[in-house]
């Protein structure tokens, strides 16, 4: 039945004088959890170096993990690759939407490289904050990349003005001094 709460009987628990009946044993609680060593609650010398061993581990995993983020849009590339492969190199709708895209999203990362960072930058436990800059640099690199091969697409198609033609708008008419009929 959905929408009805089901209770527990708890009728045969109960005495007839209405208290719950407990049972009186002496071992009922434990004095401290199985496996529990009293000698590991305090601080002492040893946990300070082992957190200091914990922080420089941290500090590790993240600067990896930064490096996973940094090379993150270079494996994006081969598949932009394919994509703009396969879509040809004729002006047609699906491959300017490609292309777009090939351009777009690494302009989109290069403006929000801060924000992509900025979970790994946090100042940890010991006051140092994480050098990220290097990391930083090789997503720009990376991302850069990848705008280079929008802009090389769009020559091969033919939507960038390369050629001397492409500009002929701009060039003044030349005017003859005579004219012969």
């Amino acid at each position: 039945m959905p929408g009805t709460k089901v209770y527990a009987d708890m009728t045969p628990l109960m005495t007839p004088g209405g208290a719950a009946k407990t049972k009186s044993t002496s071992k009922s609680i434990p004095k401290d959890p199985h496996g529990f060593d009293p000698s590991t609650s305090t601080r002492s010398p040893t946990t300070l170096s082992q957190d200091k061993t914990s922080n420089s581990t941290e500090l590790a995993l993240r600067s990896k993990k930064a490096w996973e983020v940094a090379m993150g849009p270079g494996k994006s590339l081969p598949m932009q690759a394919f994509m703009a492969w396969m879509s040809g190199t004729g002006v047609s709708i699906f491959s300017i939407l490609i292309t777009g895209m090939i351009l777009m999203t690494p302009l989109k990362s290069i403006m929000a490289v801060q924000q992509t960072f900025a979970p790994l930058e946090r100042v940890h436990k010991g006051g140092e904050r994480l050098d990220l800059n290097l990391q930083k640099a090789a997503f720009v690199a990376i991302n850069v990349a990848g705008v280079l091969f929008g802009v090389y697409r769009l020559a091969i198609m033919g939507l960038l003005p390369t050629a001397s033609s492409d500009w002929l708008a701009f060039i003044p008419a030349k005017t003859f001094a005579e004219i012969s009929f």
